[in-house]
């Protein structure tokens, strides 16, 4: 599976099919031995070099002039090319105009005037679970909120909205590779762009939603139109599925950890740790990449100018040298320093949204759930996205 160097810039080389079903299914021995490798690795089927460690994704995080992402943020040629120039395929001035324009309803005190409505639907999702039988919580929970609450923020035309879910994992999909799943998500992506052109106007969108407020302000002249689909297919992808993922792995920690599950019961001043080690273990995004724009030197490893490197998320939240027992999911473990966000001008937009999602479910948790029973998850085949298709649990 791994062999000796044999690349230009002296990597240690970890031939893996990264995009095939059988590593999406169980990534985590294979990010363990591309880490005991070095912080570098060099993947020969993509032709693709692969930071494996904390220290070493983190700087090319924060890197962005060295690193960029205007060339594409994909696994190949064809979805960089595909992708490029929305939010996260784009660098500053471009990536700062978006941001700026994407952000106002995303900042923390903007959600506050969301956060109570988020709270009644996850209570009443959480009070019908309880004591019933065995539900689907991907189905049943993880998906509630983003598919009630932030659906109407986004704000699409009811049909529109039900497309959501297909669209965006369509889009995580071609940020792999153009395997079968990549090939597949070429019509939802057409289907989307063609909305977006013919009918994202402000007479097509839900008055005072998010994407109505963004066609509005490049119908008054106060943001470049060009922009303004960026920033609505933005507001469309990412919004539901990363959300959802980390849900998922929130309730799963929890329901094979009661003892994690008590603790945090009897100290809920711990639900926002609880949340970052959801995200942190689960890494809902497991690699974005990034093209250097100019030979750059990771212990003794030379990446040449024009390379192709892709960022694991996934394998650098579980990095030995940084996180104490990295697989185990503790309440108690405070630490903020994962990369399950990103880092640098990147960071995720939506972090606030997340977090408070996932809080509010787990203050209905809390408050009505004794205990927590799960079985094992079926996951979900997505080239970019790392989630469960099916979590079965139940309330008791």
């Amino acid at each position: 599976m791994d062999g000796a160097s044999s690349t230009p810039g002296g990597a240690p080389v970890y031939s893996c099919d990264f995009y095939g079903d059988a590593f999406i299914r169980d990534p985590w021995p294979h990010y363990a031995r591309m880490r005991e490798l070095g912080p570098v690795v060099w993947l020969p089927e993509l032709d693709n070099f692969a930071l494996t460690r904390y220290d070493a994704v983190r700087a090319a995080l924060r890197d962005h002039k060295r690193f960029v992402s205007s060339r594409g943020v994909a696994g190949d040629a064809f979805g960089c090319e595909m992708l490029q120039g929305n939010t996260v395929a784009s660098d500053p001035p471009q990536h700062t105009a978006l941001r700026q324009a994407i952000e106002p309803p995303l900042r923390r005190r903007a959600l506050e005037d969301v956060r109570p409505r988020v709270q009644v639907v996850l209570d009443e999702a959480v009070g019908r679970l309880v004591g019933g039988e065995t539900f689907d919580a991907m189905a049943d929970l993880a998906r509630v909120a983003p598919l009630t609450v932030v659906r109407d923020l986004v704000g699409l035309p009811p049909v529109e909205q039900d497309k959501m879910l297909k669209w965006a994992a369509a889009a995580f999909d071609v940020l792999g590779v153009q395997n079968e799943r990549g090939q597949a998500a070429l019509e939802p992506i057409a289907e989307m762009r063609a909305f977006i052109s013919s009918r994202a106007d402000k007479d097509g969108l839900l008055p005072g939603s998010w994407t109505h407020r963004i066609a509005c302000a490049a119908d008054a002249g106060d943001l470049d139109p060009d922009l303004a689909r960026f920033v609505i297919r933005d507001y469309i992808n990412p919004s539901l599925d990363t959300t959802i993922s980390a849900i998922g792995q929130l309730i799963w920690r929890l329901g094979v950890d009661p003892e994690q599950w008590a603790l945090l019961k009897s100290r809920p001043e711990l639900a926002p740790n609880a949340v970052h080690e959801a995200v942190r273990l689960g890494a809902p995004i497991r690699s974005f990449s990034r093209q250097t724009k100019e030979d750059v030197e990771i212990e003794g490893v030379t990446i040449p100018a024009g390379a192709r490197v892709m960022m694991l998320y996934a394998s650098a939240n579980r990095d030995e040298r940084v996180f104490e027992n990295p697989d185990m999911f503790d309440v108690r473990r405070g630490s903020r320093r994962h990369l399950g966000f990103g880092a640098g001008v990147h960071m995720c937009v939506g972090m606030h949204l997340a977090q408070m999602e996932m809080e509010a479910l787990l203050a209905a948790m809390i408050e009505r759930v004794e205990r927590i029973e799960v079985d094992s998850p079926e996951i979900a085949l997505n080239n970019t996205i790392h989630a469960f298709a099916r979590l079965p649990a139940r309330f008791c």
